[in-house]
């Protein structure tokens, strides 16, 4: 939306999204000082995310208000989300890996990063995308229905925003179960299924490891990516 950048001070303009139309106010028109500001809603028509935007952020502000809309719920009763930061991070599938733990800030804030772009999301509802380059995505989502798995598609979709291209594709695999009981009366049985699974949504079940790490190969060609990142 680089339209942003003519709108004079307390201005309004509307972007409309599959989900309804989205109201955005500039405020300032001093180079470096200004922002705009626009109010996402729920199904019900409350306000479910209050989005600030700055100038290096205008080129992304049409696919960042359709993702928020895209995943916003039904209804918004501006509490804060009912999703910890830590089962987001848990949950997003643009990760590099979950295998050192899950850090959390004094301020109860996690966050993590993909090659080109950082993610940082607080108790309160507070949820910000930064670029290497220093672009920010922020936004405050509001309500309880905010649950888990809206907040991290939300988090997935400002990395695929802003993240380098080769980071687009994250991919991973699961570390078979192995040997575990099956029954009292058959003894113990082997499970080596692994999934695979990538950054953009494609995911696949292997009867292995190895087939899985296959499966991730033959993806990546086809949507013409590098090489797979280790597990």
């Amino acid at each position: 939306m680089p339209g942003l950048i003519l709108l004079a001070d307390r201005e309004t303009t509307e972007f409309r999204t599959p989900r309804g139309a989205v109201l955005l106010r500039k405020y300032g028109s001093v180079p470096g000082r200004e922002l705009v500001r626009a109010a996402v809603r729920a199904g019900n028509g409350d306000r479910a995310a209050l989005v600030t935007l700055r100038p290096a952020a205008y080129p992304y502000a049409g696919a960042w208000l359709s993702a928020l809309a895209e995943h916003a719920p039904a209804a918004a009763d501006h509490r804060n989300p009912g999703a910890a930061p830590e089962s987001v991070r848990l949950v997003a599938r643009m990760t590099r890996t979950h295998a050192n733990g899950i850090p959390r800030a004094s301020d109860g804030s996690v966050g993590w990063s993909v090659p080109g772009a950082s993610v940082r999301v607080w108790p309160d509802g507070r949820l910000t995308v930064t670029s290497a380059a220093g672009v920010e995505l922020s936004a405050r989502l509001e309500g309880a229905q905010w649950d888990t798995a809206r907040v991290a598609a939300v988090a997935d979709a400002g990395l695929r925003l802003l993240c380098a291209p080769e980071a687009r594709h994250m991919t991973r695999t699961s570390r078979p179960q192995g040997w575990g009981q099956s029954s009292l009366w058959s003894g113990r049985s082997y499970d080596g299924a692994s999934e695979a699974v990538c950054s953009c949504g494609w995911r696949s079940m292997a009867a292995s490891q190895l087939g899985a790490r296959g499966s991730v190969a033959e993806h990546l060609r086809d949507v013409g990516a590098g090489s797979p990142t280790k597990p």
